[in-house]
């Protein structure tokens, strides 16, 4: 009984819409908030919520419609092609984030030698194109560095760095 009411909540689109609905807008606010909390990328939990709607689309047209031998329509194979655009574009965006954040890591290494070091943050430049700011610290010394940046052709070619300054000044 309670698996029927299960499969029923999750593929049956006349029943419970005023409880998905609430439900939908509940998890979102916990993914927004877990993405936030634990500052996981956007483009991450996208790409889950994304996975997860188009491998439930897919069941529901596959297996579910059959079992119940309810006529797909046209909504549901559009909904399924929309996901799988949207997914695309997704894992699009998430490897360009994964290379930008690897050539950071190796221009830094290569600027700071063997010391270890830690990256604040990376930020494009609205004001100039394809230009990065870099905010990194050296462990053990509590003077920061920004450097600036020239994304081009998937390389990051050094502009400037300069020192923040001590943190105990």
């Amino acid at each position: 009984m309670i698996k029927e009411n299960v499969i029923e909540f999750l593929f049956n689109n006349k029943k419970y819409k005023v409880e998905k609905l609430v439900l939908q807008i509940f998890f979102g606010f916990i993914v927004l908030y877990i993405s936030i909390i634990f500052q996981v990328s956007l483009v991450v939990v996208s790409l889950f919520v994304l996975s997860i709607v188009l491998v439930t689309s897919i069941i529901k047209i596959l297996w579910y419609n059959k079992k119940k031998d309810i006529k797909t329509h046209v909504t549901e194979k559009i909904g399924v092609i929309i996901c799988l655009v949207a997914t695309t574009w997704v894992l699009f965006l998430n490897f360009n984030e994964n290379k930008l954040e690897n050539a950071v890591n190796e221009v830094v290494e290569e600027q700071v030698g063997r010391e270890a070091f830690s990256i604040e943050f990376i930020d494009k430049m609205e004001y100039k194109e394809n230009y990065i700011a870099v905010g990194y610290t050296i462990d053990n010394d509590t003077t920061k560095y920004i450097g600036w940046y020239y994304w081009r052709d998937g390389e990051l070619v050094h502009d400037i760095t300069r020192k923040i300054g001590d943190e105990n000044e």
